[in-house]
């Protein structure tokens, strides 16, 4: 298990691994999928990281998107009318949050293109006197 660390700058949501303790088991089966037989894990996501990547228009307008299939941040770009840079800097914050991920995969016209998809099936908002905590299942 990871949990994601935010370092404390609003801008730049990093994340700092560490090792922690599943907050619950696994469901049997996943929600909502007949066909996956991997089992789901809990994370413990910064909640102050999660939100301010959250409160972000285009980094929801990309999750929503990648929610569909995984995407090239150029297709990203084109898709939600946004620039590159615009992009690129949601995906990295997305990616630090710990909500996304890239792979690589090659082309039919052989050049190596990054994918972007999400990793997280469903988060949980726990309100107590410690504050909040998230957890996210994947």
């Amino acid at each position: 298990m990871i949990a994601a660390g935010y370092t404390g700058d609003p801008s730049d949501c990093t994340t700092t691994m560490s090792a922690i303790e599943p907050k619950s088991e696994p469901p049997a089966s996943p929600p909502n999928s007949q066909h996956s037989t991997e089992p789901h894990t809990t994370e413990s996501i910064d909640a102050e990281c999660f939100l301010e990547v959250l409160s972000d228009t285009y980094a929801r307008n990309i999750l929503t998107t990648l929610a569909d299939r995984p995407t090239a941040a150029a297709t990203l770009a084109d898709e939600l009318d946004a620039s590159r840079p615009t992009v690129y800097r949601r995906l990295n914050s997305l990616e630090s949050a710990g909500l996304i991920e890239s792979t690589v995969a090659l082309d039919a016209d052989g050049h190596h293109r990054k994918r972007f998809h999400v990793i997280v099936d469903s988060a949980n908002l726990t309100f107590d006197s410690s504050g909040i905590e998230i957890t996210a299942l994947s």
